[in-house]
């Protein structure tokens, strides 16, 4: 590795994505799209990351000028891995490195980054105009986005964030992203029934469901813009067989529980645009969603609405949406942010 330079992933050389402790001396990854940005003439670029994950393979991804070149499974332990080979070197490209899976069950730790290696030239990225925190479940972590409609393994191999439609959004809007998102969990219960495995549980934690990210999280960094809320689906496959006079009681608690996670995510991002956005897979909670958004709204929060999204005509693995209804799905909120930015 003598031809190539080290750089510490902290410089500020690069452009840092996703929830950080600012405490440690590594770059840490909790969630889904975080890493960071760099921009590069170079022919190689080579990362020195750790993974704790036992029975999955976590991955990182590569994007170039916003488009997805490759991912790249990780090993436990601290390994050097070759993120991109066999560029030319001749012109400056936006490249991102990023934790293209969700937390897993699994690892003990967030994955780290603990150096850049290239062989050529860096600038400093230009700061986007606009932050969006997405905060969901499977379907924004991008769970069924790679992989084979035949397959229903819940492996990260599966499990890919690139695709997805958090990073098609921000794509289509030249905006940065934050996400909080978790597989299986709700806005009330998880898939399985369990109100412990909310969002609004662990969203003031840094990442409360990975050990030593249970704590509180600061939010000193950058506010968002915009906040687009992908809840739902899950709580709706945990009461969909319940008999009717239960179903009823349930959902008006989802709606309670509904209405609270908008509370919070406004006392911490007091001047964001929310946007319950929800559909994708069918519309069954959408009568709570909309009691929630209207109760802030009565409160006098106006900055909070309500998104129907199209409905999912196609699938891919693990039976989620696919690939292309995450496109549909991104240029429907997109449209929806350059409305409330007078773009439309």
């Amino acid at each position: 590795m003598s031809e190539l330079k080290r750089y510490d992933p902290l410089s500020p050389i690069f452009r840092r994505l996703g929830r950080m402790d600012e405490s440690t001396d590594a770059l840490h990854l909790w969630w889904s799209g975080s890493g960071l940005v760099m921009r590069a003439k170079c022919g190689r670029i080579d990362v020195e990351a750790e993974s704790t994950a036992r029975g999955h393979a976590q991955f990182l991804g590569v994007m170039i000028d916003g488009a997805p070149v490759c991912r790249i499974p990780l090993i436990p332990g601290r390994h050097v891995y070759p993120v991109l080979c066999g560029m030319l070197n001749e012109a400056y490209h936006e490249i991102t490195v990023l934790r293209d899976t969700q937390p897993s069950y699994d690892e003990d730790g967030p994955v780290i980054l603990h150096a850049v290696y290239t062989d050529g030239e860096l600038e400093t990225p230009e700061e986007k105009r606009m932050l969006i925190e997405f905060i969901g479940d499977s379907l924004t972590v991008g769970e069924g986005t790679v992989g084979p409609k035949s397959g229903m393994e819940w492996i990260l191999p599966y499990i890919s964030h690139m695709p997805a439609f958090p990073t098609l959004t921000s794509t289509l809007l030249d905006a940065e992203k934050r996400v909080v998102a978790l597989g299986g969990w709700g806005a009330y219960k998880s898939w399985d029934g369990k109100h412990e495995c909310r969002i609004g549980a662990i969203y003031e934690k840094l990442c409360g469901v990975t050990p030593g990210g249970d704590m509180a999280y600061s939010f000193n960094e950058r506010p968002a813009d915009y906040v687009v809320i992908n809840l739902g689906t899950n709580d709706g496959t945990a009461l969909k067989d319940l008999p009717a006079d239960e179903r009823e009681k349930e959902e008006a608690l989802f709606a309670q529980d509904a209405e609270k996670l908008l509370a919070l995510v406004r006392a911490h991002q007091p001047k964001a645009y929310i946007l319950w956005a929800y559909g994708l897979c069918g519309n069954a909670m959408e009568k709570g969603i909309r009691k929630a958004v209207e109760k802030r709204n009565a409160a006098g929060d106006s900055r909070v609405a309500y998104l129907p999204l199209p409905e999912a005509r196609d699938v891919g693995s693990r039976m989620h949406p696919s690939r292309e209804a995450h496109e549909e799905a991104a240029q429907t909120i997109a449209r929806a942010i350059r409305g409330l930015k007078g773009e439309a």
